[in-house]
């Protein structure tokens, strides 16, 4: 076999062997066996190989498969005839030529649809092989129509087709035929994919009212008026309506007419009609705001940018003057005056109007005067063909007032206009004064008094500060007369003021305390209302009180006698003295009770001891003793009290320890006289 290195070029894909003759020659002519085998390559496994034998002629057959680039493989042939020594070697370089180009490109669409001024431009896409072969480079982009504009490449498997002009004015449109390629790293060319595209007539329409054209006004008349675009299309042959729906405003509306270009009433918006027709009856206004669209009538659906379009009809309507409004003949109390508004016939086209808002304003008089910071005013709602009720509320009304009742008319309730604010008509009103009226005087009921009081020391005249408040609202400030009707008498009978001091001519100590000084008392004000008041003379309490009881310890019996101390602190000697035991835990034992030894007539009566008529003369003490009995069972315990006339005038003094039940006296002669009480009780049983 011949040595050295030989070179093979075959292409990729070959299916069928390519035959490669070998030649081998034995010098002893014995067979020879013969192999081959790859032992280095530059790329892919893509090569086989295999040895053909056919007698004694040797051949090598290649076959390859996929390569995406030129690829070498460094092949050995070894020969041998079975001996030692009997084996040679020779190598051979195959290589597989990348031969096979991409495969054709498939587009999302081949026929793409361009509609001007709709969506921005055609874009044609693509669809990359999921899993190519050999790695893809690029697609190219070529027109075929010679005039077709270029298209721009959009990422790697996109173009775009961008339209050189905004209208086209051709009723056929345009057609452009492309083609793709798809280019390996290896710059191998696809065939070629073909697509067309094309672009429809027309284009997007124009604006239908560019600024400043798109203001119409009329007044109200019998022909109808008619308002359409200003632009539609760049194509004069364009077929262009237009698209209107209304912004603001009211449709339909009574003694309005609104037609589209062939005569027909609309009835509903939005509508699709080259021009609007509109009239209105004589009264009637409106102002409507419109968003108008061009629309091409074709498939497209193809519309122009929005503008609007205001349509005003000014009905004319006379402006708000004098004379115009009316107020009924007022109801006038003390807190309110109301009526009702009408218009007159002075005002024109009422019911087209929907009726009026006046403004109506209360102004206090003084002497003829108007005070003008007293001013309220407020709006009242005059329907067309009704009354309008209004109602002001008298805050500063208390002797009775006179008021003056002024107004204008303000606005009209049915405004034609879409913009608030005043109309035509509705500017340089002036108030005209409408009625004047007297408001009664404010009854004025008093409540009780607050913190008044009248207290008496001995010696002394009683006396003290009487506060009468008055409600509040405009007679808040008034003064309050003050006439006693009954009672000790004062100093001053009759006095004025919210807030009075008085005093009793008298000082007799004892017979003024619990006394009722009797009053009566108004707001000195026309609707001033009287009212009684009563004030109850007190007094600072003067009754000392001391109590003790016998000790458990020391009786031998279940009765136990109680001692009262009720010393007069005062040099003022008072009668009628009522005073109260209460008892707690323990029951009176009946005929027991004493003044200073004496018997006493008593009230026992739910728990309470009751002594009546007692007389203290000024620096006097009087004892009171009576005997109890104790309950089986609970705590027993003594309170009590004096008392003038329903007025407290006993304490305790301070260091008093509580009145517990079974406490020791230590007063003079106390356990003595309870003694002498308890022995009363035990004669009088034996004498029973």
């Amino acid at each position: 076999m011949n040595d050295g290195e030989k070179d093979v070029y075959i292409a990729e894909r070959i299916v069928a062997p390519t035959p490669v003759s070998l030649s081998v020659v034995d010098p002893e002519t014995e067979p020879v066996t013969v192999t081959a085998d790859i032992i280095e390559s530059s790329g892919v496994a893509a090569l086989t190989v295999n040895v053909r034998q056919q007698g004694n002629r040797h051949t090598l057959e290649l076959t390859s498969g996929v390569v995406c680039e030129d690829t070498w493989y460094k092949v050995r042939i070894t020969a041998s005839d079975g001996h030692p020594g009997g084996t040679a070697f020779a190598d051979l370089t195959v290589w597989i030529i990348h031969t096979a180009p991409p495969a054709k490109p498939q587009l999302a669409s081949s026929n793409i649809v361009v509609k001007l001024g709709e969506g921005g431009p055609g874009r044609i896409e693509v669809q990359p092989p999921s899993n190519p072969e050999c790695e893809l480079k690029e697609y190219q982009w070529m027109a075929v129509t010679s005039d077709a504009p270029v298209l721009v490449k959009d990422g790697l498997s996109a173009a775009t087709f961008t339209p050189p002009y905004a209208f086209l004015c051709d009723t056929g449109g345009k057609s452009y035929l492309y083609e793709v390629r798809v280019e390996d790293r290896m710059g191998l060319r696809s065939a070629p994919a073909s697509f067309l595209v094309q672009v429809m007539p027309w284009g997007k329409p124009l604006a239908a009212f560019p600024p400043g054209t798109g203001d119409f006004h009329f007044e109200p008349q019998q022909e109808f008026k008619t308002v359409q675009p200003a632009l539609r299309h760049g194509c004069a042959d364009a077929p262009v309506t237009a698209l209107w729906t209304l912004e603001r405003g009211t449709l339909p509306r009574e003694g309005l007419q609104l037609l589209d270009a062939q005569d027909r009433a609309i009835t509903q918006l939005p509508i699709t009609t080259p021009a609007l027709k509109i009239r209105s009856e004589a009264c009637v206004g409106t102002q409507l705001l419109f968003s108008v669209e061009n629309l091409i009538m074709d498939s497209s659906g193809l519309k122009g940018p929005p503008s609007t379009c205001q349509v005003t009809i000014d009905p004319q309507w006379k402006a708000f003057g004098p004379g115009q409004l009316s107020l009924s003949a007022p109801l006038a109390t003390s807190t309110t005056v109301s009526g009702a508004a009408v218009t007159t016939d002075a005002l024109d086209c009422a019911g087209q109007r929907g009726g009026v808002e006046a403004r109506l304003r209360l102004t206090r008089m003084v002497e003829g005067t108007p005070v003008e910071e007293s001013s309220v005013e407020q709006l009242v709602r005059v329907p067309s063909g009704s009354p309008g009720a209004w109602r002001f509320e008298l805050a500063d009304n208390c002797e009775g007032s006179t008021y003056q009742v002024s107004g204008r008319l303000e606005r009209n309730l049915s405004d034609w206009r879409i913009e608030n604010g005043q109309g035509p008509g509705e500017v340089g009103n002036d108030m005209e004064v409408l009625l004047t009226v007297e408001a009664l005087p404010l009854e004025v009921y008093l409540g009780p008094l607050e913190n008044s009081q009248l207290t008496v020391s001995c010696g002394e005249e009683a006396r003290g500060v009487l506060r009468q408040p008055l409600p509040t609202g405009p007679c808040s400030a008034a003064d309050i007369v003050w006439a006693q009707e009954g009672g000790p008498a004062l100093t001053q009978p009759l006095l004025r003021g919210q807030e009075v001091s008085v005093s009793t001519q008298e000082k007799d100590f004892g017979g003024l305390i619990g006394s009722q000084v009797e009053l009566l008392v108004r707001a000195d004000t026309p609707g001033g209302q009287p009212r009684r008041q009563s004030v109850a003379i007190t007094t600072a309490p003067f009754v000392e009180v001391r109590r003790v009881s016998e000790s458990r310890s020391s009786s031998e019996t279940n009765l136990f006698g109680v001692a009262v101390e009720l010393r007069n602190t005062t040099a003022c000697g008072v009668a009628e003295v009522q005073h109260v035991e209460r008892l707690e835990g323990l029951d009176y034992v009946a005929n027991s009770a004493r003044i200073d030894g004496a018997p006493v007539e008593v009230e026992w009566e739910g728990g309470a001891l009751t002594v009546k008529g007692l007389a203290l003369e000024g620096g006097v003490t009087r004892t009171l003793t009576y005997v109890v009995r104790p309950h089986l069972l609970g705590q027993a315990r003594l309170a009590g009290g004096s008392s003038l006339r329903d007025i407290p005038i006993s304490f305790e003094p301070e260091d008093e320890a509580p009145s517990g039940f079974g406490c020791q006296g230590t007063g003079p002669g106390i356990a003595a006289l309870g003694l002498a009480a308890l022995s009363w009780v035990f004669r009088r049983r034996r004498s029973c």
